[in-house]
């Protein structure tokens, strides 16, 4: 996305947040969408409800999601991070394996969303 026709506040917040280490970029994710939903059909709407306003930070999100699935994460991070940032019980499978679950339909549904925006 070219932002030079932004104005320098809003880019340096693109650029602020680019700069975050990916789970940085999760833990945002969470807290804006995952954390106050009940459903993932409500997480879904909000998602949507921004990607029709810009999905520069959706796509951002979805990044982090893929490196965290890819790379190793010290034990316990991913169930962590949905249980606590995200404020999100797993019931059928309190493990890294089951936040990874998660997380992969959290990145699905993302693709979903941006995709349907273009």
């Amino acid at each position: 996305m070219d932002t030079s026709e932004l104005p320098e506040s809003v880019r340096a917040r693109i650029a602020e947040r680019s700069a975050l280490p990916a789970v940085d970029k999760v833990r945002a994710l969470l807290h804006g969408y995952v954390a106050d939903a009940e459903t993932f059909s409500e997480i879904r709407d909000e998602l949507a409800s921004t990607a029709r306003t810009n999905t520069v930070f959706l796509r951002q999100y979805l990044a982090a999601l893929e490196t965290i699935l890819t790379e190793p994460q010290p034990a316990g991070t991913l169930l962590r991070l949905v249980e606590s940032d995200g404020n999100w019980g797993i019931d059928h499978d309190q493990t890294d394996a089951g936040a990874a679950e998660f997380f992969r339909r959290l990145a699905d549904m993302l693709r979903e969303v941006i995709g349907e925006v273009e």
